[in-house]
């Protein structure tokens, strides 16, 4: 009788190079034909704001199928490549392994939904090898199985994406992408299903990462078929050694859950934050744009960062008395700025009227009245008409900021910001049938055969 297991690791690359999906497709390949896969691979990211992440805080997890005994020589390979391929080197890389067998744990799904949005010790992620259930293996000192945990229990019920990954050639690894950008531009409009290819405004593609890891392109979409179209339109100009697809978190939104009063927050959270504008906008050296809202707990600085482009001069036009609802991330207190949240994206729920206050007109010449003095009223310095009743005129001034939402442009977004497009979108059948699943990883696997 087959039996269900899960297997998520996390913590694997570095700064320097490497990456954790890298690893698990090689692993995929090696054990793709001895067990039967009941989704694609997972790929999860975690709280952005985690202080000890490398790249982007993302986990792989698999979910599978088989024997006892097929079961245990994919677990000897899961933890033989990973202590293989993981740049232990590095003091910072740390992984961790998780097995679930068959029913993931309640408690670790809670665990998952806190990873979201939390800080998480390692020595609470190790409780749950008490779980009968549940194996963690640790290396270094093994904050790879926070990761790891809240890969595994998260089943990507709601909202997911797809995202399709070419790998290189080792022997281009460090060196620039070579890629038709003309072809990513026609993949780009062929599949509008897709997101987050280019970045029109700043003439920028981003389906290739700019680092050393083994990564040549992510194209990511709503379902799998139009992530392998647009593949299929894209031309690369040097050999590519394997690709996958992975269902995935990224670009829903899944960190901004909980609402915190402003005198709650904590550094390295994740955080939904209403409150109203009590300092106005300023930029301070480095060309970044700070203000500060104040909610009936307490006020603290939001802070938007050169390099998300046009956002700043957008939130330059918040005003004292606006009310908004603001989403990012908590940064500790530094030696030369407060506890700060680092804005991600904005809600602007109300906006306060502005007004100018202009000197009245002339009733007999029309000119435009100048002050006779303090409580003196209006003198028409054309005809000597004066007024002694009359009052300043208020003029509303328009706003240039509107009530909506809004996000950096395309080249600042984090793995998980969900784009504006995506913000209405129906999320449902996205999935595939087991059988659908097989033949589509077994088409990946084998492309180059």
């Amino acid at each position: 009788m087959k039996k269900e297991l899960h297997i998520a690791f996390d913590d694997t690359d570095s700064l320097k190079g490497s990456c954790t999906t890298h690893l698990a497709t090689l692993i995929v390949h090696e054990i793709f034909d001895q067990v039967d896969f009941i989704d694609f691979p997972n790929l999860i990211r975690l709280n952005p704001n985690i202080p000890h992440k490398t790249r982007g805080n993302g986990a792989v997890a698999f979910r599978i199928e088989g024997d006892n005994s097929d079961l245990e020589v994919v677990r000897e390979v899961v933890i033989k490549t990973v202590k293989k391929m993981a740049r232990l080197e590095d003091e910072n890389t740390n992984p961790g392994i998780a097995f679930v067998s068959n029913t993931i744990p309640k408690e670790v799904k809670h665990l998952s939904k806190r990873a979201m949005w939390a800080v998480i010790s390692i020595p609470e992620a190790e409780e749950f090898n008490s779980l009968a259930n549940v194996e963690l293996i640790k290396l270094g000192n093994g904050r790879g199985i926070i990761g790891a945990l809240g890969a595994i229990g998260n089943p990507l019920e709601n909202d997911f994406t797809y995202e399709h990954l070419a790998y290189r050639m080792p022997k281009n690894f460090g060196t620039k992408r070579m890629i038709d950008r003309e072809s990513i531009l026609t993949a780009d409009k062929a599949t509008p299903l897709t997101f987050s290819n280019v970045d029109y405004k700043y003439n920028s593609i981003m389906i290739t990462p700019r680092g050393a890891d083994p990564v040549f392109s992510g194209i990511r979409g709503e379902t799998i078929d139009e992530v392998m179209k647009a593949w299929s339109l894209v031309k690369p100009l040097e050999e590519i050694s394997m690709l996958m697809v992975y269902r995935t978190n990224q670009h829903t939104n899944q960190h901004f859950v909980k609402e915190f009063p402003i005198n709650q927050l904590k550094p390295h959270l994740s955080v939904i934050v209403h409150g109203t504008i009590n300092k106005k906008p300023y930029y301070i050296e480095g060309s970044h744009l700070i203000f500060s809202i104040r909610d009936d707990t307490d006020e603290i600085d939001c802070a938007a960062y050169e390099p998300t482009k046009s956002f700043r001069g957008e939130l330059s036009n918040l005003a004292i008395g606006d009310n908004v609802t603001v989403f990012g991330g908590v940064r500790p207190t530094g030696e030369k700025h407060p506890m700060t949240i680092n804005i991600e994206r904005l809600r602007v729920n109300s906006l306060v009227k502005q007004f100018i206050y202009e000197n009245p007109f002339c009733d007999k010449c029309g000119a435009r009245l100048k002050s006779a003095g303090k409580n003196k009223g209006f003198k028409c310095q054309k005809c000597s008409a004066v007024y002694r009743e009359k009052k300043q005129l208020e003029k509303e001034l328009p706003r240039k900021i509107s009530l909506k939402e809004y996000l950096p442009p395309i080249i600042a977004h984090r793995h998980l910001t969900k784009p504006l497009e995506r913000m209405n979108r129906d999320n449902k059948n996205k999935r595939f049938r087991k059988s659908d699943i097989t033949k589509i990883m077994r088409m990946l696997v084998n492309f180059r055969k």
